[in-house]
C-alpha cells in the first residue's frame, strides 16, 4: 500500500510539472521597451541653440558670399567652363588694337564681367573711343561659326602634322592629286557654265540677267529724260474734268 501511495504520488508529482511547463510556454512575454535617443530633449536643445547658431551661420554665409563675389570665383568658374556666349574673340581683338599689355589680363576681365558683358563693352568703347567693335558680337560664338572655327583649326593643325612628319613621296603624291583635282573642279564649273546653265536657267525660273540689265539701262534713260518742274496731274481716272 506504500508503494501503491508512492507510485500516485510521483505521477501527479509528474503530471503537475508538466503542466507548469505547458503554462510557461504559453505564457505571453513582457513587451520590452526598445532604448534610443529621445528626441524631446533634442528638440528643446535647439531651440536653445538655434538663436545663437543661426545669425553666426547668416553672418558666415553673407561673408564667404562676399568673398565670391570680390575674387569673381564663380565667374571665373562660368567663364572656364564655357557656359553662355562670350566675347573673347573680340576682346582679344580689340587689346591687340589698343593695349597689347593687357592681353594677359582677358581671362580675369572676362571672368569678372562674367554674365554682364555688355556693361563691359560700355566701359572700353568708353574708355578707348573706338564705337562699334563690337557689334553683333554675340553672332561670333554661333553654333555653327564656333563649329567652322573648330573645324578651320583642325585642319590646320593636321596640316602642319603633314608637313612636318609626312614622308616627301606622299606629299609630292598630295600636291599632284591636290593640283589635278583643282583643275578638274575649275574646267568642269567652266563648262557647267557655258554649256549647261543656259539650258537649266529657265527651267529654275531664274530672271535673265541681260534682260535685268537692259531694263535698268531703260529705266534711267527715262528718268534722266523726265523734264524737271511740278508733275502733271493724271486725269484718266477723274470724272469732274471735261475731256477735250
Amino acid at each position: 500500500a506504500a508503494a501503491a501511495s508512492a507510485r500516485k504520488k510521483q505521477k501527479k508529482k509528474k503530471r503537475t510539472t508538466a503542466q507548469q511547463q505547458q503554462q510557461q510556454r504559453h505564457a505571453v512575454q513582457p513587451v520590452k521597451k526598445e532604448e534610443g535617443i529621445k528626441t524631446l530633449p533634442l528638440v528643446f536643445l535647439f531651440l536653445l541653440t538655434a538663436t545663437t547658431v543661426l545669425p553666426a551661420m547668416f553672418y558666415v554665409s553673407d561673408k564667404f558670399g562676399a568673398i565670391i563675389q570680390k575674387n569673381h570665383i564663380m565667374g571665373s568658374i562660368g567663364h572656364r567652363l564655357g557656359i553662355g556666349p562670350s566675347p573673347k574673340k573680340r576682346v582679344v581683338s580689340f587689346y591687340e588694337k589698343h593695349d597689347p599689355d593687357k592681353l594677359d589680363e582677358v581671362p580675369n576681365i572676362l571672368s569678372k564681367y562674367y554674365g554682364d558683358y555688355p556693361k563691359l563693352v560700355k566701359r572700353l568703347e568708353r574708355k578707348y573711343g573706338d564705337y562699334g567693335y563690337f557689334l553683333n558680337w554675340e553672332k561670333d560664338e554661333a553654333p555653327m561659326t564656333l563649329a567652322f572655327d573648330k573645324l578651320e583649326t583642325t585642319r590646320t593643325y593636321l596640316f602642319e602634322q603633314w608637313n612636318r612628319y609626312a614622308p616627301q613621296f606622299a606629299k609630292t603624291a598630295t600636291r599632284n592629286m591636290k593640283h589635278n583635282f583643282t583643275f578638274l573642279y575649275k574646267k568642269g564649273r567652266k563648262v557647267f557654265v557655258k554649256q549647261i546653265w543656259p539650258h537649266l536657267e529657265p527651267l529654275f525660273g531664274v530672271p535673265d540677267e541681260k534682260a535685268a540689265r537692259a531694263q535698268k539701262r531703260k529705266d534711267a534713260a527715262a528718268a534722266a529724260n523726265a523734264k524737271p518742274g511740278r508733275r502733271k496731274a493724271n486725269t484718266q481716272y477723274r470724272d469732274d474734268v471735261e475731256e477735250d
